[in-house]
């Protein structure tokens, strides 16, 4: 009679205790089985509304989102895709995680032509410009990434992008921040975990800047294990905030769902977040199982971008995106949040769209050592 351990069994250790014994990359190899059904995208051309009225020159500019669409409409990607139906927030769905005196006060900018108040206005925040299109812009970005969530969670699609602005991840319960004002990932993963019953929700955070906001709405929240890879410089990049070091881990039930891997230098390459992501996000996503996937999806560490200064090239986002897609049985959500060089954005944004499609990553040619 054999005494070799069945596959999977528990082997007992030295000390004759229990060593459970697991291969977290298990359920990578296994999503190349699933099912793969269509691939979700909803945009609306209102987002070419919003716009800084004051100052023509300003980063988070329309052509942000014409540029990515019509890259994406170049590759002839967006014709592959079941194009979902935009829609506004409700005001109860923004309230969820904002507070009403937030809502108002954009609310009561809507059509305004007072160019000298709504500039007034945006000075009492931080990088912000208010355009008489702001509120139906915020309330649109928000709803059509609730309605891309749904239509994943449905089953009506596997995947999605939303090519949306203005972008979410800096807003916070109570202030505008960072070009954004309703925090549309941080709504979405709420309305999946209230009217979806999801218990687990990963929500990846690879722009440049550190999405403050969405961090602390779910601080203390063991449902959402945030994941966030930035530039920090020991603080002194933006939004400058002790809490985007590494040791920010969660607090209270949430304590250790709070992933920061700050970045103290700038130039950071293909490799370098190859190895970010074998060694640290991929283990503790695999640990975490989690049942979707949210993807703040930034494109300011791209090349080019005078933000960032980083050295990712556009063809390297297919390839954090696609062991992603081995996670949640491929429910995956990819939003759109920042990224200021065009040309990069345009690329790695329709690149990224293409991998949802499960079109084979593009080649690297250079070598990834970090």
């Amino acid at each position: 009679m054999s005494t070799e351990p069945k596959e999977g069994a528990a082997n007992p250790d030295q000390n004759g205790g229990v060593v459970q014994l697991k291969d977290i990359y298990g359920s990578a190899i296994a999503a190349t089985e699933l099912v793969r059904g269509p691939t979700g995208l909803v945009y609306d051309e209102k987002f070419a509304e919003h716009r800084c009225l004051w100052d023509d020159g300003y980063p988070e500019c329309p052509e942000r989102f014409t540029r990515v669409l019509e890259r994406c409409r170049e590759l002839k990607l967006v014709e592959r895709c079941a194009v979902i139906e935009p829609r506004m927030a409700s005001e109860e769905e923004v309230l969820t995680k904002h507070t009403p005196e937030q809502l108002e006060i954009l609310k009561s900018t809507r059509g305004s032509q007072d160019v000298a108040a709504l500039e007034e206005l945006s000075s009492h925040y931080d990088a912000v410009f208010i355009h008489p299109s702001s509120y139906d812009c915020s309330l649109l970005s928000a709803g059509s990434t609730i309605e891309l969530v749904d239509a994943i969670l449905e089953g009506r699609v596997q995947n999605g992008m939303a090519i949306i602005r203005p972008p979410g991840h800096h807003a916070m319960k109570a202030e505008y921040n960072g070009y954004c004002f309703f925090n549309n990932v941080a709504i979405a993963a709420q309305h999946a975990l209230d009217k979806r019953g999801l218990k687990r929700i990963l929500v990846v955070d690879w722009d440049i800047h550190h999405g403050q906001g969405t961090q602390r709405m779910f601080y203390d929240d063991p449902r959402v294990l945030y994941f966030s890879i930035h530039r920090y410089e020991c603080g002194t990049f933006w939004p400058n905030l002790r809490e985007s070091d590494f040791d920010c881990i969660g607090e209270g039930a949430g304590l250790g769902y709070n992933f920061n891997v700050p970045l103290n230098r700038i130039g950071m390459t293909n490799g370098d977040y190859l190895a970010i992501w074998q060694q640290l996000l991929l283990p503790v996503a695999l640990e975490f199982d989690p049942e979707m996937v949210l993807v703040s999806a930034g494109y300011d560490s791209a090349l080019g971008d005078e933000k960032g200064q980083m050295e990712i090239t556009p063809a390297f986002y297919p390839h954090l995106l696609s062991p992603l897609m081995s996670l949640a049985q491929g429910k995956v959500a990819v939003v759109l949040e920042g990224g200021y060089c065009l040309t990069s954005l345009a690329e790695g944004g329709a690149l990224t769209l293409r991998a949802l499609l499960g079109d084979p990553c593009p080649l690297l040619v250079e070598k990834l050592q970090p």
